[in-house]
């Protein structure tokens, strides 16, 4: 009797240790089937098999629940032989109630043999926890072979030489060519020795000959005219234009740098030329009122005005120089020869004539109306 109550204890206390270890491995299961509906992962590549040099496309996709925190390796992770190429990190979707993340290597190696794409650990990290989880890939093959030659084999016959066909221009073009570009060389070499020789430009240019200074001091002055500056109230323009006009009339006829001088300056180089007493003086008068004006700020009268144009037609008209051609074809068409110097004497009184009618029209009228 007591050996068989002792045999009815060890039994239900070997049934009560199997139910807890069932109720234990029970849990553990649960735990784990909890912690597999969170987060799961997986990888795949594109191909198995590839050549030297081929490019892989690596995928890892993560599927969790939207309030685990997901880390993924990156560019550093470590895929075994193979050389990571490019790395892309997708945005996450969602898809089925949870969110899939995930990335795409692009890895290739240049190494035959067979390589294994070692376990891709992803870390995470549950609502409340503070420690990060590790979640692995599983490790994918990949075989790696050499280009494989050709049906033929690697090493094949020499083929037989092919006679190539016979074109006579092939053969004398390049020797025309030849010498034709020699002719040309020769013909060049020749034309360029002959006009150095004869001091002459390589290559003829006509160049207009310039005008003459009085001619451009002319149409300018009549320009101003026109514009009646001073009569809109423009005075330091005015005197500084005709002042101008002159200066550079004087450089271009008398070859004196004029633009670049003072008005003394100006006077002291003319001095040095024979120039018509009559004319040094109309000049020293135009400069100096000119520079009163502009740097002294004085506003002369209505006749200073006109005097100072009218000035300023006369010295050009009584230096101006003539080209021969002009003077010959004058003196052809005269009726009776007179000197330049009376021909600027009638101009200059002519002008003088002009301007006094459009100052005094009234005056003139009234004249008219007496001599009748």
């Amino acid at each position: 009797m007591t050996v068989f109550s002792r045999k009815v204890k060890y039994i239900i206390k070997s049934v009560n240790y199997f139910i807890i270890l069932l109720l234990l491995i029970t849990v553990i299961c649960s735990g784990y089937c909890v912690a597999q509906d969170k987060i799961s992962i997986s990888s795949s590549v594109d191909k198995r098999n590839i050549k030297i040099g081929d490019i892989i496309t690596y995928k890892v996709e993560v599927v969790h629940n939207k309030d685990i925190e997901v880390s993924l390796p990156g560019l550093g992770a470590n895929l075994g032989g193979f050389e990571i190429r490019d790395y892309e990190e997708f945005d996450p979707r969602k898809e089925d109630g949870n969110i899939v993340s995930g990335a795409e290597y692009l890895i290739s190696t240049f190494t035959t043999g067979k390589f294994v794409i070692p376990p891709l650990e992803v870390q995470y990290k549950e609502p409340g926890d503070t420690v990060y989880k590790k979640l692995a890939t599983r490790k994918i093959e990949i075989n790696v072979e050499s280009m494989k030659p050709s049906e033929e084999g690697d090493i094949r016959d020499i083929k037989e030489p092919v006679e190539l066909p016979y074109f006579w221009w092939e053969a004398w073009g390049k020797w025309a060519a030849l010498g034709l570009g020699v002719l040309i060389v020769a013909t060049g070499s020749y034309i360029i020795y002959r006009r150095k020789k004869q001091n002459k430009a390589i290559i003829p240019k006509k160049v207009p000959p310039p005008r003459p200074p009085h001619e451009i001091a002319l149409e300018s002055l009549d320009r101003v005219k026109q514009e009646k500056l001073w009569e809109k109230g423009e005075i330091k323009k005015y005197y500084t234009e005709i002042s101008e006009i002159i200066r550079a009339y004087c450089e271009g006829r008398f070859y004196i740098p004029a633009l670049e001088r003072t008005s003394s300056e100006i006077l002291d180089e003319l001095h040095n030329i024979s120039i018509e007493p009559e004319v040094y003086a109309l000049i020293q008068e135009l400069l100096s009122v000119s520079d009163m004006v502009k740097f002294a700020k004085v506003i002369p009268e209505s006749e200073t005005h006109k005097k100072i144009m009218q000035s300023a037609y006369t010295i050009v008209e009584k230096t101006k120089v003539l080209p021969i051609e002009d003077t010959k074809e004058k003196d052809e068409t005269s009726d009776h020869s007179c000197t330049e110097t009376e021909k600027t004497e009638e101009t200059v009184t002519d002008l003088n004539n002009e301007e006094v009618r459009e100052v005094n029209p009234s005056n003139a009228k009234n004249s008219s109306e007496g001599e009748k």
